[in-house]
């Protein structure tokens, strides 16, 4: 059965109490000394060994196939050694590649293992949000060792049934040790490539009640399976005839990705909902691009990228990363080209105008440096930019690449270049150039104007704006002129030294504002402005003016 680390009623906790009462010769009753607890010493001749699996239920198809259930080994994790007496840990080790494990010790004894859902490098944890954040593993039962002890694990997907009539009828032992597996697939790819770098602990949340609800998370309401950066955490759906994304590795790995970036790298995006063919902000199209394009590096050579669901698991939809259908908006705003742009940088299949087989170790050494610290919002720009600057001679097959997807070359990271406007004029330049004392800059947003609301989303390519200038004082003053709501947040190299927002909710005069932000001279700083439809007063496009100076 599947415990928790953090014991409780409502896993496993047995009391079991006797009490034993005689009669002395003084009349008096007396407790005899209970019997002592044997000592069990490691380091001998007698050996326990075994190898751990689980269930792995294959997405390939785009829904989960129960009737292919194969086991695969339990890679990298901790396991304990246990006096089944009273549970003191004996000793402990990791499994290997095959799930292999050992443990010697110098006599014969009752003994317990303990197969914990951790890695301990790199450091990961599976946890329960909806029981304490308790840590799930497996606890065996008492077992007599002597000799040449073999006792294997096997970590069961809890179904019973076919495709078509099935049901979790029992613990869904594998789950958990299926996510972590994911994650060994992609961390281990990482460290054959780029031995040096290192991750902190991660600790991912997956419950069988974790539902795709907004809502409170202690009891299963995670909105989504996501990567939340304000705890460096994961929350993994797992409800069943609704959404499991426990064996959906592709998209295990892509909410892994989001944590690589804020961890080893940089990432500048909002966030919020996102879908093949839209046109979104340049740091969020980067990031899901990302994403999607590093879980076909790590299952390499399956590109399908699949997310289950449904009843029985039997729905769902997939994702080619390599030639996608979906990338009907092509060029830098969308997540498809930007995935199928990184997918074809690192494999060594190459078809019409993917003349590059790099692999993922440079593709790495540009988000561990340049992208982690480019004055310029992280996107499809700096990304190509650092990966030119450090590797000259790919230039040529890199604007090749790029031209399939409608994107010009890249020559710095603020995509100066570029000619493609997504089919809105207000999109180009990317960024516009503000010259402090001097002159000022006009925007427009989307708003809510016309017939798609869609372009009025806050992360919206339509709905955002990028304007860089470079300080000459401790504080620049910025003045904004603007006919409707907006927010303007003022960064340096990702982090923001200024959120401001304005909102319009009447007739009356609007503005304008003058903010203060304290800067460095001769240091470069980035202002995004944005809105989202839901805040704009009326139906026209948002107008907005900024001029700045120093104080």
């Amino acid at each position: 059965m599947v415990l928790n680390k953090n014991l409780s009623p409502f896993f496993f906790l047995i009391l079991l109490f006797v009490i034993s009462a005689c009669k002395s010769s003084g009349g008096s009753s007396s407790t005899p000394a209970p019997a002592p607890i044997p000592t069990i010493t490691s380091g001998g001749t007698i050996q326990i060994s075994g190898t751990l699996t689980y269930d792995f239920v294959s997405a390939a198809t785009g829904k989960l196939d129960y009737s292919g259930i194969i086991q695969k080994p339990i890679r990298n994790v901790y396991v304990e050694l246990l006096n089944a007496a009273n549970d003191a840990v004996v000793s402990s080790t990791n499994t290997n590649d095959s799930g292999f494990y050992s443990f010697n010790i110098v006599s014969s004894a009752s003994v317990k293992l303990r197969v914990y859902a951790e890695m301990k490098s790199p450091a990961v944890i599976i946890q329960d949000n909806t029981n304490g954040n308790a840590e799930y593993a497996i606890v065996t039962s008492a077992f007599s060792a002597s000799g040449l002890t073999t006792k294997d694990i096997r970590a069961v997907s809890g179904w019973t049934g076919t495709n078509s009539s099935g049901s979790y009828s029992s613990t869904r032992m594998a789950a958990p040790f299926a996510i972590l597996d994911s994650i060994y697939t992609i961390t281990k790819k990482i460290y054959i490539a780029r031995p040096a770098i290192s991750f902190p602990l991660l600790k991912v949340n997956w419950s069988i009640n974790n539902i795709a609800v907004a809502g409170d998370i202690t009891i299963g309401q995670i909105t989504t399976t996501h990567y939340k950066p304000s705890v460096n955490q994961l929350y993994i759906l797992g409800k069943a005839d609704i959404d499991t994304d426990e064996y959906d590795n592709h998209v295990i790995v892509h909410e892994w990705g989001h944590f690589l970036e804020t961890n080893i790298s940089r990432s500048d995006s909002r966030g919020g909902n996102h879908s093949a063919g839209d046109e979104k902000d340049i740091s969020l199209a980067f990031g899901e691009g990302w994403g999607n394009a590093l879980s076909g590096m790590a299952f390499d050579p399956d590109y399908l990228y699949s997310d289950t669901g449904g009843t029985r698991q039997q729905s769902g939809f997939q994702i080619n990363l390599e030639t996608s259908t979906n990338d009907t908006h092509k060029g830098w705003y969308s997540e498809t080209s930007i995935q199928e742009i990184l997918y074809d940088l690192y494999d060594s299949t190459n078809e019409a105008g993917d003349n590059l087989t790099l692999g993922i170790g440079p593709i790495l050494d540009v988000l561990t440096n340049y992208q982690k610290t480019t004055t310029a919002a992280t996107s499809l720009f700096s990304f190509i930019y650092g990966l030119e600057t450090a590797n000259p001679s790919y230039t040529a097959n890199i604007n090749t690449l790029l031209a399939t997807k409608l994107i010009a070359p890249i020559s710095d990271p603020y995509g100066s270049s570029e000619t493609n406007n997504g089919g809105w004029s207000f999109n180009l330049p990317i960024y516009n150039s503000l010259i402090l004392g001097s002159g000022n800059v006009a925007i427009s947003l989307y708003g809510k104007s016309g017939a798609n609301n869609y372009y009025g989303l806050l992360n919206t390519l339509f709905n955002n704006k990028y304007i860089k200038f470079t300080a000459t004082s401790a504080t620049t003053s910025l003045l904004v002129t603007t006919n409707d709501s907006f927010y303007l947040d003022v960064l340096k190299k990702g982090n923001s030294v200024g959120l401001y927002s304005q909102g319009r909710s009447s007739a009356a005069a609007f503005g304008p504002f003058t903010m203060n932000i304290p800067t460095t001279p001769g240091q470069e700083y980035i202002i995004q402005v944005f809105t989202d439809q839901s805040l704009v007063y009326n139906s026209s496009i948002v107008n907005l003016t900024i001029s700045g100076s120093a104080l």
